[in-house]
């Protein structure tokens, strides 16, 4: 069996990240000119006919229709911390499509490290052939679809796209560069890594070169190819830089590491591929920041080439990835103002228990406080990692919970991920 490669620390315990503190009478919002609001979406795919997405937000808050207090705050500390730490549905995806019979084999081809630089139009005429668009269809004979990008990664007809493209779909096709279309298969999928792989009953196709992604550096130019919006605009071009190498990002009840960029990615172009200056992929890109309230340009996300190497490996040999210990549970802190100004314990709030985990099975709810840890006090995210960091797949971790003014103790086990997100 093929454990999961985290000696880039990519996959992250299920925990929120810390929260800056704010005094009792702020509104938890993101802290941008002029005190706007922002969100993250997924970048899916702008559908003809379906709008599909993923959508989450980060420290936004409408409290208009829930009640607020004197000083404007929510009347209940559970729905200030609702909308604190609201976050991506942390479900696992729901992939309908027909699978193949045999998994076969795929490894990513690397190209040398020494590869010479190319110019854009050099970087199109070469790659283009390896991006593909994807329709998944939300009926087996239904028109309406949802629109999004692959990578062909094999000769053979092998498809590397993000789950959440073909998420729901019972049906997908693929389409390839010249426009001809094929009826795609499941190989196999993540949920947690974003990460799927497709088959299509076609040969003599062109495959992606990648490299590996631990050699890149901020300012390094980068360039994309995928389908923005609708097939319209297949096969678009953007280019840009890498703004940064190491991003964490929250996305699925873990924290992924992803490079930042200000290439031009839209809805559409998720699962498309992000080349170095060589034409060589780097990553596949899969998220943007946007807001409602203001333009937000240049705030892209792409799953570092490194990580697709270990979750393709997992996902060829084993058709999931083992391996990843979760509670099954988010949290985030309480601060000192916050815990005084709702009369509540400085702890760890639960915004999140994910179906089929044992915490859920030992009745820990979204609402819950944890106060302590294997007996010590949790007033931080790092707490629980800590102690998690000493355990293994299916030992127990002890909490004190506090809900409605008393608390309780329980022991909770850690599970592999896969049991919960690949639990039917």
């Amino acid at each position: 069996m093929s454990w999961y490669d985290n000696n880039e620390n990519w996959y992250k315990p299920n925990y929120s990240q810390p929260a800056p503190v704010q005094s009792a009478v702020q509104r938890p919002q993101a802290k941008l000119p002029g005190n706007r609001r922002t969100r993250i979406i997924a970048l899916i795919l702008c559908a003809v006919l379906l709008l599909g997405g993923i959508v989450y937000s980060v420290l936004e808050a409408d409290w208009s229709d829930s009640g607020t207090d004197e000083d404007g705050m929510p009347k209940s500390y559970m729905t200030y911390f609702e909308d604190y730490y609201s976050s991506a549905s942390k479900t696992p995806s729901s992939i309908k499509l027909e699978k193949v019979a045999d998994r076969g084999s795929l490894t990513l081809q690397t190209g040398s490290s020494g590869a010479a630089k190319l110019s854009y139009n050099e970087i199109f005429q070469k790659c283009s052939p390896c991006v593909v668009g994807i329709k998944s269809f939300d009926g087996k004979n239904s028109d309406s679809y949802s629109w999004g990008s692959g990578i062909v990664v094999s000769s053979d007809g092998y498809i590397l796209t993000n789950t959440h493209v073909i998420d729901e779909g019972e049906r997908a096709t693929v389409q390839l560069y010249d426009g001809t279309t094929f009826d795609a298969k499941l190989v196999a999928a993540d949920s947690q890594s974003d990460v799927a792989i497709l088959k299509i009953e076609k040969t003599g196709l062109t495959p992606a070169v990648f490299a590996s992604s631990k050699n890149i550096q901020t300012g390094d130019e980068v360039c994309a190819i995928g389908n923005p919006l609708s097939p319209d605009y297949s096969l678009t071009m953007t280019s840009g830089i890498i703004s940064a190498t190491s991003r964490e990002v929250s996305y699925n009840g873990a924290v992924m590491n992803l490079l930042q960029t200000d290439t031009s990615i839209n809805e559409g172009n998720s699962g498309g591929p992000l080349f170095n200056d060589c034409g060589q992929v780097i990553g596949i890109t899969n998220m943007k920041i946007v807001s409602s309230f203001s333009n937000i340009e240049g705030i892209g996300f792409a799953i570092p080439s490194d990580t697709l190497q270990s979750i393709v490996a997992a996902l060829m040999d084993d058709g999931a990835v083992y391996g990843r210990s979760t509670i099954g549970i988010t949290v985030g802190p309480i601060s000192e103002k916050i815990a005084e100004y709702y009369d509540i314990p400085v702890g760890l709030y639960v915004s999140e228990v994910l179906d089929n985990s044992d915490a859920q099975k030992q009745g820990i709810k979204k609402g819950d406080i944890i106060v302590k840890v294997n007996g010590k006090d949790a007033h931080s995210t790092s707490d629980i990692a800590e102690e998690k960091s000493k355990l293994d797949i299916g030992d127990e971790i002890a909490f004190t919970v506090w809900r409605s003014g008393s608390t309780f103790d329980v022991s909770v086990k850690i599970m592999d991920s896969v049991d919960i997100y690949n639990a039917k």
